[in-house]
């Protein structure tokens, strides 16, 4: 019998689950959620918006071409529990972002094609 083509194992972590999957099989992985008993995963993230908070084997693993990539995922507003909070400091603001002048903040810089 034929040895299985190898492959590397891409990084789909920050990614929505459905794009996770097209990823892995591009190279010929399949997307699982680990529970091999519960429904799969298709089931477990539809309808919605769910992204990948982790997977195993790790990116950059070469693995056999039609292994599972492992991933376990959370609802798109969901709160991760790895995610400190923010307990100090000055609150999020996109005040600071906003300038009645955009070229404001670039003036005074050298570019490769030259000052602003």
């Amino acid at each position: 019998m034929a040895e299985r083509p190898m492959v590397i194992v891409p990084d789909v972590v920050g990614q929505p689950v459905d794009i996770a999957g097209e990823t892995a099989a591009a190279i010929g992985l399949i997307l699982s959620s680990g529970d091999l008993d519960g429904p799969g995963i298709r089931a477990r993230t539809w309808p919605g918006l769910f992204w990948v908070t982790s997977q195993d084997p790790q990116a950059g693993a070469i693995v056999e071409r039609g292994s599972p990539l492992r991933v376990t995922f959370v609802e798109d507003g969901q709160a991760r529990s790895d995610v400190p909070a923010q307990s100090s400091g000055p609150l999020p603001s996109l005040e600071s972002h906003a300038d009645d002048d955009p070229d404001e903040r670039l003036r005074g810089r050298t570019y490769p094609g030259g000052d602003f």
